[in-house]
Order: C-alpha cells, then sequence, then structure tokens
C-alpha cells in the first residue's frame, strides 16, 4: 500500500498536536512526489521530441521526393517547423512547471500548480492530435486542388482510372491512415501522460482533503 494513503488512513484519529505534524509530512511527500511526476512529465516530452528528431533524421532524402513531386514540399516543411516549436515551447512550459513546483512552500499554491501542470499536459496532448488532423486536411485539400499534378504522379503508367476515382482512392486512403495514426498517437498519450496525470490528480485530491481540514 502507497505510504501516503497509510498516512491519510491514521491522520484523522490522532491528537490534535500529532495531526498537525502528519498532515506537514503528508504534504511534503505529496509534494515531493508531485515533484517527481512532472519532472518525469519534462523528461518524457524530451524523449518524444527527440524520437520525432531522430525517425526525420533516419528518414532518407528520396522518401520525401513524392512531396517535391506533388508540389507540397513548402506545405510540408511549414508544419514540421511550426510543430517542433511548438512542442519546445510546450517543453519550456513542462520544464517552468517543474523548477515552479519544486519551491511551492504551502498547500494552497502546490494545489494550484497542479492543476496548471495537469492542463498543460491536456493542451500538449490535444495539440498533437489537432495538429496531425490538420496539416494532413491541409496537405490533401493543396493534394486535390492540382489534380493534373495528382494523377501525374499517382498514375504514371496512365492506367484506366480518372480523376475523380484517383481523388477518391487518395482520399480513402489518407483517412485511414490518418485515423490509424490518431488513434495510436491517443493510445501512446493515454498510457503514458495518463499514468503519470492520474498519479497527480491523486496528489491534488489528498492535497484537497488537507486543505479543506478532512
Amino acid at each position: 500500500m502507497d505510504l501516503l494513503e497509510n498516512y491519510k488512513k491514521t491522520w484523522k484519529n490522532q491528537p490534535e498536536e500529532v495531526n498537525k505534524l502528519s498532515s506537514v509530512d503528508i504534504y511534503k511527500m505529496a509534494h515531493s512526489k508531485s515533484s517527481s511526476i512532472v519532472k518525469w512529465i519534462f523528461i518524457v516530452g524530451v524523449l518524444e521530441l527527440a524520437f520525432w528528431a531522430g525517425i526525420n533524421l533516419l528518414i532518407p532524402d528520396s522518401f520525401y521526393k513524392i512531396y517535391e513531386d506533388l508540389n507540397l514540399e513548402k506545405q510540408v516543411s511549414f508544419f514540421m517547423i511550426l510543430h517542433y516549436l511548438v512542442i519546445i515551447v510546450f517543453l519550456y512550459f513542462f520544464y517552468v512547471n517543474y523548477k515552479k513546483i519544486s519551491i511551492v512552500e504551502n498547500t494552497k499554491n502546490l494545489i494550484q500548480r497542479i492543476l496548471n501542470i495537469r492542463n498543460t499536459v491536456k493542451y500538449y496532448v490535444y495539440y498533437n492530435l489537432a495538429i496531425v488532423f490538420l496539416s494532413s486536411f491541409i496537405i490533401n485539400i493543396v493534394l486535390i486542388s492540382d489534380s493534373d499534378t495528382l494523377m501525374k504522379v499517382m498514375n504514371p503508367e496512365n492506367l484506366p482510372i480518372n480523376v475523380n476515382q484517383l481523388i477518391a482512392i487518395t482520399i480513402f486512403s489518407q483517412l485511414i491512415a490518418i485515423i490509424i495514426f490518431i488513434v495510436l498517437l491517443w493510445l501512446f498519450y493515454k498510457l503514458i501522460y495518463g499514468i503519470l496525470l492520474k498519479k497527480l490528480n491523486r496528489n491534488y485530491k489528498e492535497l484537497a482533503r488537507l486543505n479543506n481540514g478532512s
């Protein structure tokens, strides 16, 4: 059983003087655990950024040739640069949250800091899911708006298929790929950040009870 839970169960039944001491112990433990969780949120964010950057570096240039052929290299480059910039901003907020939660000195401020951290992580997850959908949507709009280039690149052998059929196939295949990727990304965030937020939320509830004197 979690040591913090043991403190919680015995705290209410203790004499007043001992109770005050125990409440301080509970706060210190919740503070320490919350600080450790926020540090791991920052570390996971850095590792995630390094992973995607490493993937982009390992992908051969020939992979991106299709974007050049489809006149999409500018759009892809724009969203890639924007994405990295936004991720760096979020990592900065994660780091600031970690530094701030490490020095808070009372229960009320710690509760507010935990709320801020939870919101930052949620916005981070929502952003990553939204940027995948938005960038794919815009790129596909640009793609199907130039039907001649699409037909030339996607049907180089001039098979008996009309433009509308090719556009329908392209949209359908892209939609399936986007849905699969977003679901996998959501499951990843649900697993990693979900576990961390669940632990952080447990500390928040305990601190809220402590702050209300219950």
